[in-house]
């Protein structure tokens, strides 16, 4: 069973990582896309086998042969457009930040049960294989008590890389917090199986001269009792990109297997007193497969009738989390989450 897709939004990530990924990813057909203009409609569609191109979201929601939108739109419109979609009967695919305010994704949840469609959210990490087989080895109890937990993901860019509505807060809500931090936080719920209780942050935005993030610098503190910290964002060069877990037995890390854009994936360590592991990953196109996993994990979701572990209560809560990063780092206090 072959899932007919269209893609909404096709800026550099979807013609970076999404496009490719539709070719690569099995039980898959890119049947439409959509821009306000025909002409860069086309061109995407040329370039990435799309059967059809529209300069009407309405038009190709209309198209028969879509049964699942992949939204890569700007971050303000995730909202209306995953809301239309359902309306539509379209199961809906959303990238990160799954929205801008929690009621906003409250409202796309609602909207996607009342209609019977799924609704899920891109966060690729879950799928790497390095991070599926460090959750085996933390559920098999390899690891013992985890008591600390620390995640590092920076670009080692420079400042003022942020251009048009990715520098309105309005519009894009947050800068590298909704655009990259959001990641190791992610990963780190999903390793630990526990969801962030409260959180103590720091970000550098300074209006009005720098309106949204660059860095990100959160303690989170788990409902199972772990503490973590999380650096993440555009700068600190020559960065150490690595998730670590700290148990009582042993020490599980993940080296490098966040960025996309390397041909290595990364590799897993473990390290104990009477253990030692290591495992490496690679890939020749990193970018495509991170994608391609995503929407493969969303294709089987579809077929199966299968809950989803990037579902859209996944994405509502990581908005809980960047309000309340947000919260801490503009009053300067704790926030719970609730």
């Amino acid at each position: 069973m072959t899932i007919g897709w269209s893609i909404v939004g096709i800026g550099h990530f979807a013609d970076h990582a999404i496009g490719p990924a539709m070719g690569k990813a099995t039980d898959t057909k890119l049947i439409a896309v959509c821009s306000r203009s025909m002409e860069r409609a086309r061109i995407f569609s040329e370039k990435h086998r799309a059967q059809r191109a529209y300069d009407s979201f309405e038009k190709m929601l209309g198209d028969p042969e879509v049964e699942a939108v992949y939204i890569a739109a700007p971050n303000h419109l995730h909202a209306a457009l995953t809301v239309q979609a359902a309306e539509a009967g379209k199961h809906v695919l959303c990238e990160k930040p799954m929205a801008l305010t929690v009621a906003e994704g409250e409202r796309m949840i609602e909207a996607c049960d009342k209609h019977g469609v799924k609704l899920g959210v891109g966060y690729p990490n879950r799928y790497h294989p390095a991070h599926v087989e460090a959750a085996r080895c933390i559920d098999s109890g390899m690891l013992g008590e985890i008591s600390l937990a620390r995640a590092q993901f920076c670009r080692g860019l420079s400042r003022g890389l942020w251009k048009g509505w990715k520098v309105d807060p309005a519009l894009a809500g947050s800068g590298a917090l909704a655009g990259q931090a959001v990641h190791p936080i992610d990963l780190l719920r999903f390793l630990l199986k526990s969801e962030v209780k409260e959180v103590r942050a720091l970000t550098d935005e300074e209006p009005p001269h720098r309106l949204v993030d660059d860095m990100v610098y959160a303690i989170l503190r788990f409902e199972n009792g772990v503490d973590a910290v999380v650096i993440s964002g555009m700068l600190a060069p020559r960065s150490d990109d690595e998730l670590a877990l700290y148990g009582t037995r042993a020490k599980l890390a993940c080296k490098d297997t966040f960025f996309a854009g390397q041909t290595s994936m990364g590799e897993l360590l473990v390290n104990g007193d009477t253990l030692q592991m290591r495992m490496s990953f690679s890939n020749d196109h990193p970018v495509h497969a991170r994608s391609a996993w995503v929407i493969e994990a969303f294709n089987k979701c579809i077929k199966e009738n299968a809950d989803l572990s990037i579902s859209g209560y996944n994405g509502l809560q990581m908005v809980k989390v960047a309000t309340a990063i947000l919260e801490s780092s503009r009053q300067g206090k704790a926030v719970q989450i609730r």
